[in-house]
């Protein structure tokens, strides 16, 4: 990788390595870098003139480059199973709803620039309606949209004074690369996933209770024996006293 970089900084002299690490690391940390955002576009550009240098620089760690010159940005994807594994459940059936809103708009010929604009009660809605699970509270949700923002994949813009709580959402491009094309069949296994995962908690909430009656019936039962016990030794002592005190009387007539 040191010897292509070489060969490419001895054509571009107007680019040195320090452009090439920094560029890089950017891709990283955002995952996708968008030709439209000023903090994003020096590097972008660098990239997609390299396209062949990067691909192979992130292959060597895992990762896939991808490069959509239409919808002008720039993505990594992990490869194999690690893209489905870096996600709670209600992140990713956030995410397929986005995937589907997406979709959406894009039939509908709702799109500016590749991108989707909706509002966070719209998305919450969605959330509800096909996964049939209660919506987050506030404080979780906002926490799935920071990390949806933080990768690229959404943009949060500033809710209205007059409903502070119903945040614009711009959904870029990059949702299609990260929800593959089985993103219904997704979204409908998660579903069942869950409603089986709810399903076996509430059987083992029900086995659990009902090991817990059984076990205070067999203490109670145990503890009244104990009493009846304790009772009858009690009447056993007290009629030997009876006895007793009987054949006394009799001696002294």
């Amino acid at each position: 990788m040191l010897g292509d970089l070489k060969k490419i900084l001895s054509r571009f002299e107007k680019n040195d390595e320090d452009d090439f690490v920094i560029a890089a690391n950017k891709l990283l940390v955002n995952q996708f870098l968008y030709a439209d955002k000023p903090s994003h576009r020096p590097h972008y550009f660098l990239i997609s003139t390299h396209v062949d240098y990067f691909t192979n620089l992130f292959a060597a760690i895992g990762w896939s480059l991808t490069y959509q010159p239409d919808e002008s940005f720039i993505g990594l994807i992990p490869k194999g199973e690690e893209r489905y594994l870096r996600l709670r459940l209600d992140e990713s059936l956030f995410l397929l709803c986005m995937r589907q809103q997406y979709e959406e708009r894009l039939e509908n010929f709702d799109v500016e620039g590749g991108k989707a604009f909706i509002h966070s009660d719209e998305l919450l809605h969605l959330y509800e309606n096909l996964t049939a699970k209660e919506i987050p509270n506030e404080t979780r949700f906002k926490e799935i949209l920071s990390l949806f923002n933080r990768h690229g994949i959404i943009e949060r813009g500033k809710p209205p004074e007059t409903d502070p709580k119903n945040i614009p959402l711009m959904i870029n491009p990059s949702i299609r690369q990260v929800v593959v094309e089985d993103w219904v069949r997704q979204l409908e296994e998660l579903s069942d996933s869950a409603e089986e995962l709810e399903n076996d908690a509430v059987e083992e909430e029900q086995l659990e209770a009902q090991d817990a009656e059984g076990k205070q019936a067999e203490a109670d039962s145990t503890a009244a024996e104990e009493t009846k016990g304790q009772s009858e030794q009690g009447e056993s002592a007290e009629s030997n006293e009876t006895e007793k005190q009987e054949v006394i009387d009799e001696a002294a007539e």
